[in-house]
């Protein structure tokens, strides 16, 4: 294959002609470069024994992507990682939409510049590329996302099965499984994160899941702000990041030192299905973290099956006086159930309140999936807003 025919296959959008391409720039300075195309975001990875000139690399890439315009790209990912873990980066930008030029290539990053003349060659190569200021806001527009029609295959396949699944009893119990083992995980991680050594098991005697929870290890919440205190460390190039883990910290203390803690504790194990549902949508919708065919298909199976039996769920607690009865009557007449808990000991309602609260939540989560898809741009836009020293 002719270089030629590289760059064109490049312009296309192939990920590999575009991987060839960079590979032929960064060769001689030691990076090697990993593509990957997910729906209108390329994710490019560079990989180096040594520490990578991130400002430099960005700039050259972001000059030859601008050059190709490869075709359905809208946003490019970049990372760096360094062979010894040191100054790994993550950088993000959208495509410029203006006509490709006549010739394109990568031959820009033949040279590209020393680590030891970093400033130098850092402002050299931002000089070069510096764009118009009609091209700058074009560079910069963010645009929401479509779903691609593999995408909206997967959400239509994984409802029909997740339809399937919900009626058909046998099925629907087998796969309740799943719902206990996110429920009381949800649970164990929650205890864990404020110092109580949690372990979620089946409950054998009467169905469903159990959370075994042992008291208060104080070292284990002196070991979290260690962790804290090293990430603060690690980020101290950061100082934005910094203020959103210092606000966390102060949050976290808070909940740890009032009765939140235990309040979220007992929440997390329907709130982790909440979660559950979100991410396995966003996994469908986007197709990010799917290696073999099917997998956007079960993702969003277990998304919408999730979201059935949890609106089931509150549904029943509303409106079906037998179902509430047994519920409130707790796990073996002597354990009250989560949401029994929240009404009666933190919040002091009607149990239907809770359950009503649940029902609009579940209704959300499948929107809120959608709505992270597609408003992505803005949100990596924002995320880099923290990474600026």
């Amino acid at each position: 294959m002719t270089q030629a025919d590289i760059v064109e296959r490049a312009k296309q959008g192939d990920a590999g002609a575009i991987a060839t391409l960079l590979n032929q720039g960064f060769k001689k300075r030691g990076i090697t470069a990993i593509v990957k195309l997910d729906q209108h975001c390329l994710m490019i990875e560079l990989r180096s024994l040594q520490a990578i000139n991130q400002l430099a690399a960005i700039a050259v890439i972001q000059q030859g992507m601008n050059h190709l315009k490869p075709a359905h790209i809208q946003t490019v990912l970049v990372s760096g990682q360094a062979e010894d873990g040191a100054d790994n980066w993550m950088e993000s930008f959208t495509l410029s939409q203006e006509a490709n030029p006549a010739t394109s290539t990568f031959s820009q990053v033949s040279h590209p510049p020393s680590p030891l003349n970093h400033q130098r060659s850092s402002k050299n190569l931002l000089s070069q590329r510096k764009p118009s200021p009609r091209s700058a806001a074009s560079s910069k527009l963010l645009r929401p996302q479509q779903i691609s029609t593999s995408g909206w295959g997967a959400l239509l396949t994984g409802l029909i099965l997740a339809i399937a699944l919900f009626i058909l009893s046998p099925l629907k119990l087998l796969f309740r499984g799943f719902l206990v083992l996110v429920h009381e995980v949800g649970h164990a991680i929650t205890h864990w994160a404020f110092g109580r050594p949690a372990i979620p098991t089946v409950n054998i005697y009467f169905g469903g899941g159990v959370t075994i929870t042992f008291g208060q290890i104080w070292l284990l919440n002196a070991l979290i702000y260690l962790a804290i205190a090293y990430l603060v460390y690690r980020l101290r190039a950061y100082p934005r990041l910094q203020g959103v883990v210092a606000i966390a910290t102060l949050l976290y203390t808070y909940c740890l030192l009032t009765r939140t803690n235990t309040l979220l504790s007992t929440f997390m194990g329907h709130g982790m299905e909440l979660i559950a549902i979100v991410v396995c949508l966003f996994l469908a919708t986007s197709g990010y973290f799917c290696r073999i065919k099917g997998d956007r298909t079960i993702y969003a199976m277990l998304g919408f099956f999730t979201c059935f039996s949890d609106t089931e769920f509150s549904w029943q607690l509303l409106h079906d006086s037998d179902f509430r009865y047994h519920y409130e009557d707790g796990i073996g007449g002597i354990i009250d159930n989560d949401f029994v808990i929240l009404a009666n000991e933190y919040f002091g309602v009607n149990l239907s309140a809770i359950a009503q609260a649940f029902l609009l939540a579940c209704l959300a989560m499948p929107a809120i999936a959608f709505l992270m898809w597609r408003y992505q741009p803005w949100l990596l836009s924002a995320s880099r807003q923290l990474l600026k020293s």
